[in-house]
């Protein structure tokens, strides 16, 4: 059973809309967050015999994604989808920040889930929209807080994408006794165990994007961790298991 957080019913609910209006011809979502993307797939899409679906944000390994969805009569169609996203690059002289970027375009009526992905490096930003905003944004937008920019709509072979991926998160090894879900985070964010366990609780903890309320649910390498108001965690490596069967992982943080 899945739990639907508060912030991500009204995205169910437009899923579940565009399945119903998805009988002929192909239609796409929103951006949609990780959850959303994950639920409608596990869940809304495998009662969907007639209807299949595919996903992209702009770039391999996008967070936020845009759902196309298409009746098996459009397969063949589907091969090469013109997905309607447009990739915008911010430019400016001092240091540019994933929450003014957003803060920004948010003021200036921009909707949430008309953005993906803002990748920020230094004094750039690569944001991905739908393209029925683009014109606006680079007409309109001409500061991020008090810093003037300048906003650009560019093509694929415009810009090195691989320039924005130089953030990794800190990297942080430790020991504990299990992998157990509480003991990995507590370990992770420098909190106690009971603290951990009670954030499970309440259901603010999600591994792979599903939202989970057992302390003891076991971790894996490779899992993703997202705790509320903490940040994320993914296990990278499940190293070695010391001598007194304590075992060694390494840990990817992101706040």
């Amino acid at each position: 059973m899945y739990y639907i957080p508060e912030e991500n019913k009204h995205e169910i609910l437009k899923i579940k809309n565009l399945i119903e209006k998805t009988r002929f011809g192909i239609e796409y979502s929103d951006f949609l967050s990780p959850f959303a993307i994950k639920y409608a797939v596990d869940f809304l899409l495998k009662k969907e015999n007639q209807i299949l679906y595919k996903i992209w944000g702009g770039y391999e390994g996008s967070e936020r994604n845009i759902l196309a969805l298409f009746s098996r009569d459009f397969e063949e169609y589907a091969e090469n989808l013109t997905y309607p996203i447009e990739t915008i690059l911010i430019e400016a002289k001092d240091k540019l920040f994933h929450r003014q970027v957003l803060g920004s375009f948010i003021g200036n009526g921009i909707k949430r889930d008309k953005i993906g992905d803002i990748l920020v490096k230094e004094n750039s930003a690569l944001v991905f929209v739908k393209d029925e905003v683009a014109t606006y944004i680079v007409t309109n937008i001409d500061k991020i807080g008090k810093e003037k920019v300048k906003c650009s709509i560019v093509r694929d072979n415009e810009v090195d994408i691989k320039y924005f991926f130089s953030n990794e998160g800190k990297r942080i090894t430790y020991t504990l006794a299990s992998l157990r879900v509480d003991s990995v985070i507590s370990h992770g964010f420098g909190i106690s165990r009971e603290e951990a366990a009670d954030l499970i609780r309440q259901m603010k903890v999600a591994v792979n994007w599903i939202y989970i309320d057992k302390p003891s649910y076991p971790i894996k390498e490779g899992d993703l961790i997202s705790v509320r108001h903490y940040g994320r965690l993914k296990i990278d490596k499940v190293l070695t298991q010391t001598k007194k069967g304590r075992i060694r992982i390494e840990v990817l943080r992101f706040s």
